[in-house]
């Protein structure tokens, strides 16, 4: 259902040649290939009116039809995920009312909670840009500098993010438990157009974290903080990984 006014659309950029682990979108050892998990997780959030799977290979529109999915095929020279949803959006006519979703297409466990809780946080903000945030769960350590954190200002916006551990407690108060960036996003259907326009910034370059060239260039990112144990997929051995928890799971 649309969220107030506005229509709700989630894209999944998938992109058949990644670097790390390349063809990992159509990795299927749970009997299921990786985008279709994320397609159904993005398919079950209430406030979502369209999900759409946006990709540079025609392979990939192939195999994403039985399980129902819509694909549009897009250009191969997009430099980032944002860009290739712009683009989706061009080619769907999106109105401009709309609020569009970036559900990433190697986060296989993504719940549909977060996806709405992304959406809502956005319609209910002045940003023209939203995201998650998650507790740290107790097997998983807040120093690895693969898990992004965040930090937020008084309007729950976000602050900076960062490979380190931030804040530091420096005097081990404890005032403020650290906050894991969950790379699930929300954009008002103009700001797409901003975003991909704005160049890439020191900061950005020195973190290697795209969403800081938002705030860095002045714009607001609301945050929702709501536990999420979402892991995204980057190699072999994190695919691994799923399929053994996706496998005990189905035991249960």
């Amino acid at each position: 259902m649309a969220l107030g006014t506005h229509p709700v659309i989630a894209v999944i950029p998938a992109r058949l040649a990644s670097t790390r682990f390349p063809r990992k979108v159509l990795a299927s050892e749970t009997g299921k290939p990786l985008i279709q998990h994320v397609y159904e997780a993005a398919a079950a959030a209430a406030l979502v009116d369209q999900v759409v799977i946006a990709t540079e290979a025609e392979e990939v529109v192939r195999s994403v039809e039985p399980f129902g999915a819509r694909a549009v095929l897009t250009r191969e020279d997009h430099p980032n995920g944002a860009s290739r949803i712009a683009e989706t959006c061009d080619l769907l006519d999106v109105p401009e009312d709309a609020i569009v979703l970036n559900v990433q297409g190697d986060e296989p466990e993504m719940d549909a909670g977060a996806i709405d809780a992304a959406a809502r946080a956005l319609a209910e903000s002045d940003a023209p840009m939203a995201t998650i945030a998650s507790p740290f769960a107790a097997d998983e350590d807040p120093r690895d500098f693969n898990m992004v954190k965040v930090v937020l200002n008084a309007r729950s916006e976000a602050l900076y993010f960062s490979r380190a551990l931030i804040p530091h407690d420096r005097d081990g108060l404890g005032l403020l438990a650290p906050l894991k960036h969950v790379g699930l996003y929300a954009y008002r259907r103009p700001f797409l157009r901003t975003y991909i326009s704005i160049a890439p910034t020191k900061l950005e370059q020195t973190e290697v974290l795209e969403q800081l060239r938002v705030i860095e260039n002045g714009h607001a990112i609301a945050v929702a903080v709501r536990p999420c144990k979402s892991r995204g997929i980057d190699t072999p051995e994190q695919y691994a990984e799923f399929v053994r928890r996706w496998n005990t799971l189905q035991q249960r």
